[in-house]
């Protein structure tokens, strides 16, 4: 048995007209009819909310249901983050189409913990009441509820309340306390603009934890918010935690960019996808068999989303069945493994069943052994497998985050795993909560060792390949981060060393080629040979022919050639005494200009403002208007 939790969510599901929206304002004076339409019309059309404290202290978030079949789809937008469901019967009516409905709905997502609600007891006499009873208990049956508790009450008179809140705080203590630590993630059921706050949305946090001043996501569309201000069941707070009813002022989205539906998250580890490969189960109580590619109604969270299902394991299904299958909808969905969602009928539209999502980011798949086999282990494989599975797949470095998240686990369980697996030799962790397959490891370090052995053979000239060039050239099979981490573990091995920005094999003797540097000393001379006024680039590069580069990588790592542009390059003596000149210029006047430097070096204007340039840059002078002044 857990600790009762701080805060849960506990909803309401039943036929319309049976005392849902009586039943909350009795137990916490507030009515969940806001909307002029159900004032008029007596019933429920939206979702409703009110807080509530148990009589054991427990903050609950009550959520109402509507129980018109025609507002199913407004029901399953608040039924996804219940921790307890209520299912609310009438005494003079007993169980009626959607008790059964919600109850489809209940068991589809896995609410496993509920009380039945006989309402309207007032009406009825005692052995109507127990005939309901039995029915009730009938119903429940082979259900998650079948065990639940059955409390008589009425919502007029208040009979059995003060027993239903017993009960409730009762089953609540057995309800499982939702992870803090993991990724936020909340489905956004409801969507306003508050004065003074700007767009605000509420929604049951399902993970994690969301604070004033957190940047989360909005998906699908991908804009960034920043929240400005959290409520919890009313009341202003700093953070809100998983499992609470949740209302955050958003800064950065305008409330046309935001609708029922849409998803609140931290981090990057959930994707849209169109694509998601699920285990679907049919009801077994649907009129008749699914057939493949039907056209569906898909409902996750608060979202509702259109598209087709295909099977996977055949072309028909019959009710009570379940097979393997894949969602290929219209616009993107926002799942993570294990999430529990519900399917109903294009036309009518009617609950025919749900499932479990596998796979949130799924590709085509055919109905072939090795594709069905690969999830077959995503469904039911260990979570070491699973986990092994996904970092092979990614050919790249993944947070736990991430990998939690894929594999839908926490991150706790997931990050255990995980470094029982390095530990095991199975995968390597190049940094603080970042994995990746073993065998990618060993290629990505293998890769960019080879690429620097073999750059060192072909240009004895050069100390080694620069570290810039080496990441670009193997971009393609080593993504940016894994390189730095494969780069840096290879210098901690010391398998290549690196001095500046160059790199080569470690160990490795080197000494600059005879003839190369006899060629660098020729090029020196050639550059001196009239002041300041060089040659460009380009000509001595003709002179030298194909040992051009070679040369002047050679000089510059050495120290002994200075590019002051793409088109001059002058000898470190040259600048050395270029600095001189200016130290002693500079400790006989202020400023320096374009016509002094020409002055006495000789140089003509092409030279003297590159040279100039080239000062800047390093410090040595700092620009005012037309003039410079001494720089470090």
């Amino acid at each position: 048995m857990n600790a009762t939790p701080r805060s849960a969510v506990v909803g309401t599901a039943g036929h319309i007209d049976h005392g849902k929206t009586a039943l909350v304002r009795r137990l916490t004076g507030v009515n969940t009819d806001r909307l002029p339409e159900e004032k008029k019309r007596g019933i429920s059309i939206d979702l409703g909310f009110a807080p509530l404290v148990t009589p054991a202290g427990v903050r609950v978030g009550l959520v109402d249901v509507p129980g018109h079949e025609r507002f199913v789809k407004n029901m399953l937008a608040g039924v996804g983050g219940m921790d307890l469901v209520m299912l609310v019967i009438a005494a003079d009516e007993g169980v009626m189409p959607q008790t059964r409905e919600h109850l489809a709905i209940v068991q589809l997502l896995h609410v496993s913990r509920g009380i039945v609600v006989l309402t309207k007891r007032d009406l009825v006499d005692a052995d109507w009441a127990a005939m309901v009873a039995r029915d009730a208990r009938e119903l429940v049956k082979g259900t998650a509820l079948e065990h639940a508790p059955i409390v008589e009450c009425s919502a007029t008179t208040g009979e059995g309340v003060d027993a239903l809140l017993a009960t409730l705080d009762r089953e609540l203590a057995q309800v499982d306390v939702r992870a803090a630590g993991d990724a936020a993630r909340l489905p956004v059921d409801r969507v306003f603009t508050m004065e003074g706050f700007g767009t605000v949305v509420t929604g049951t946090l399902w993970r994690g934890r969301v604070a004033t001043g957190d940047t989360l996501t909005l998906l699908p569309a991908a804009h960034a918010v920043r929240v400005r201000r959290v409520q919890v069941h009313g009341d202003t707070v700093d953070a809100a935690v998983a499992g609470q009813r949740t209302a955050l002022a958003l800064h950065g989205v305008d409330r046309a960019q935001v609708e029922r539906g849409d998803w609140l998250v931290a981090g990057e580890a959930l994707k849209p996808s169109r694509v998601l490969d699920v285990r679907f189960e049919l009801l077994a109580d649907a009129a008749r068999e699914f057939k493949s590619e039907s056209r569906v109604r898909f409902h996750l969270g608060a979202s509702e989303l259109i598209g087709r299902l295909v099977l996977l394991e055949g072309r028909t299904l019959a009710p009570g069945a379940s097979a393997l299958a894949q969602l290929r909808l219209e616009t993107p969905a926002v799942a993570a493994r294990g999430d529990r969602f519900v399917i109903r009928s294009w036309s009518p539209s009617r609950t025919i069943g749900g499932g479990v999502v596998i796979e949130p980011v799924g590709q085509k798949r055919r109905r072939a052994g090795a594709a069905l086999a690969q999830l077959a282990l995503h469904e039911s494989g260990s979570l070491a497998a699973r986990l092994l599975e996904k970092l092979e797949a990614a050919a790249k470095m993944q947070s736990t985050a991430q990998l939690a998240t894929a594999v839908g686990e926490s991150e706790a369980a997931a990050a255990a795993t995980l470094a029982a697996l390095a530990e095991a030799g199975e995968l390597a962790a190049p940094a603080a909560g970042r994995w990746v397959a073993r065998e990618r490891w060993n290629v990505s370090r293998d890769a960019i060792a080879d690429a620097v052995r073999a750059y060192a053979e072909k240009h004895p000239a050069r100390y080694g390949v620069m570290k810039g060039e080496l990441k670009s050239a193997l971009k393609s099979a080593v993504d940016a981060p894994l390189f730095d981490a494969a780069f840096a573990s290879l210098v901690a091995d010391e398998e290549i060393e690196q001095q500046g920005e160059r790199v080569r094999p470690a160990g490795l003797p080197w000494e600059p080629p005879a003839a190369t540097m006899a060629q660098l000393e020729a090029l020196e001379r050639l550059l001196e040979a009239d002041g300041y006024l060089v040659p460009e680039n380009a000509q001595w590069s003709a002179k030298l022919g194909a040992a051009a580069a070679e040369v002047a990588s050679l000089g510059h790592f050495l120290g002994r050639l200075v590019r002051v542009n793409t088109e001059l390059t002058y000898t470190a003596a040259q600048m050395t005494r270029l600095r001189a000149s200016l130290d002693e210029w500079f400790a006989a006047h202020e400023a320096l200009t374009v016509a002094d430097l020409r002055g006495f070096t000789g140089a003509s204007r092409k030279y003297a403002v590159p040279l100039l340039e080239h000062c800047d840059r390093v410090g040595w002078t700092v620009r005012v208007g037309d003039e410079r002044r001494r720089g470090g």
